[in-house]
């Protein structure tokens, strides 16, 4: 079938925003199905080789004690920076609005009276902006 007969029976299937691409480089059904039956054979060779290396890797790495000590360090520190982060991204109170899907956070703070002066000195501030008057001083 030509490209273009193609094309108008794909517009009538499809409809007028119909896309298409072509691959010159692609290989044709023979050899489409010849790697496509060798995939399974060639996966499973693959995840040997994989595991036959990683069983490799662990047994060098578990001999090591200098290694081994530097795991421990980076995963003391890990943790202890993981603790500060979530310390330092949680508040006590969050206000926000809800709309049909999210939670839109509008202040956050430690106590009601943090999150209602940042709410009211945002407000004051976005007053300002939107009036002219403001915008000339």
């Amino acid at each position: 079938m030509k490209r273009e007969d193609a094309v108008k029976k794909l517009g009538k299937l499809l409809g007028k925003c119909f896309g298409y691409r072509v691959d010159r480089d692609a290989p044709g059904a023979d050899e489409h199905a010849e790697a496509k039956a060798q995939l399974p054979t060639l996966r499973t060779a693959e995840e040997q080789a994989e595991a036959a290396m990683k069983a490799r890797r662990e047994a060098i790495l578990a001999a090591d004690l200098g290694y081994q000590t530097l795991v421990e360090d980076y995963r003391a520190a890990r943790a202890r920076r993981h603790a500060a982060s979530s310390a330092a991204s949680r508040y006590k109170i969050t206000v926000g609005v809800t709309t049909e899907l999210f939670f839109h956070i509008r202040a956050q703070g430690h106590s009601w009276e943090d999150v209602i002066e940042k709410l009211t000195s945002r407000g004051s501030a976005d007053q300002r902006r939107a009036t002219p008057a403001a915008a000339a001083e």
